[in-house]
């Protein structure tokens, strides 16, 4: 008995048969755009004064394949740590800090860490130290 192949599916975004490349530039264009509308969705419902629970709830009801984005974030954690704080802390002395409470592997918060200071998110301060980009604010006053 033969099998026929199965044909590979092919991925157009617009008319003609543009090359594959273009096509997963474009994929991958929407797909990081799509992750930064629903981080920012995510931070305001936060910022509303919804609990970690009711986003996640309100996310499971707009769309249950987001299971991706119910995840606790691991910046979200640090930007935490911070406040609490209230002071730049040393950058590693805060990974060792979120590792004892489980809030992720080093390398993981490392990386966090580093994106959120790339993100603007977070601030290095001198000494080798992470704070938050309002400290500099309240500094120069």
């Amino acid at each position: 008995m033969v099998r026929e192949r199965r044909k590979e599916p092919e991925v157009s975004l617009g008319s003609g048969n543009p090359p594959l490349a273009s096509n997963v530039g474009a994929l991958l264009l929407d797909l990081r755009n799509a992750l930064q509308r629903a981080e920012r969705c995510r931070l305001a419902l936060i910022s509303l004064g919804y609990s970690q629970t009711r986003w996640q709830e309100i996310v499971k009801d707009v769309d249950p394949e987001l299971r991706f984005v119910l995840r606790p974030q691991i910046l979200d954690a640090i930007i935490t740590r911070l406040q609490s704080v209230g002071e730049p802390i040393d950058r590693h002395e805060l990974v060792r800090d979120l590792n004892a409470q489980g809030v992720g592997i080093p390398q993981r918060i490392k990386q966090s860490i580093t994106h959120g200071l790339r993100s603007e998110h977070l601030m290095l301060c001198p000494g080798n130290k992470v704070g938050l980009p309002e400290w500099k604010n309240k500094e120069q006053e």
